[in-house]
């Protein structure tokens, strides 16, 4: 024995090298994320940010044990995703609804979710969607507006002012509940948007034949 100690060793960490590309194809195929024309529209967008949001609210309950699991700071991109997921799901709808009116308007490129909800809103009552059932998802959407006004709480710790983009007060978020009420949202927004494509492939196919 000497007396020395062996130095620690750090751990090595790969950087990026001279030919690391971003944004390309490889040979494992299978793992090549395709973006084509048929999943460039709201509903598609939606539905990523949604599964992404889930599948890191299953990590956190899978790893869930008595020591403190990195819940604290994933509750940001899950909760920006599902805000995201809710904000374009009202877009395809108001999108869908001036297609079937055959409004030549793109669907409003603000990210006010009280403003979108207003007009979807308007637009669900002419598809005769029950009144309760608006009521329930308006008061859902009122949660996120409360906390997250502009889309941008859980994306900057700081508005643009300097300020906390949530308040001093603690807010606590139950990631499995929010995902359970979040499946049920999109499973309402399903049925609103599917009924609307129904009618509007109806509303083609005969504006098709009167054109003969």
């Amino acid at each position: 024995m000497t007396g020395e100690t062996n130095p620690i060793e750090e751990p090595s960490y790969a950087w990026p090298q001279k030919g690391d590309q971003l944004i390309k194809a490889d040979n494992d195929w299978w793992f090549n994320a395709s973006i084509d024309w048929w999943n460039k529209d709201f509903g598609i967008y939606g539905d990523g940010y949604k599964k992404a949001a889930d599948l890191l609210v299953d990590h956190i309950v899978e790893i869930r044990s008595g020591a403190r699991n990195p819940i604290d700071y994933l509750i940001f991109p899950i909760a920006f995703l599902y805000r995201q997921y809710v904000e374009l799901k009202l877009k395809e709808i108001i999108r869908l609804s001036n297609d079937i009116s055959l409004v030549e308007d793109r669907a409003p490129t603000h990210h006010k979710l009280d403003e979108l909800w207003s007009r979807v809103r308007t637009i669900l009552e002419e598809e005769s969607v029950s009144s309760e059932d608006l009521n329930v998802v308006g008061y859902c959407i009122a949660e996120l507006v409360a906390v997250d006004p502009a889309s941008t709480a859980f994306r900057y710790p700081f508005d643009k002012q300097g300020k906390d983009s949530i308040g001093q007060e603690q807010v606590q978020i139950n990631v499995r509940n929010l995902k359970e009420t979040m499946t049920k949202l999109g499973n309402f927004f399903l049925g609103c948007s599917e009924a609307m494509y129904v009618k509007l492939q109806y509303l083609e196919e005969m504006r098709g034949y009167s054109s003969y």
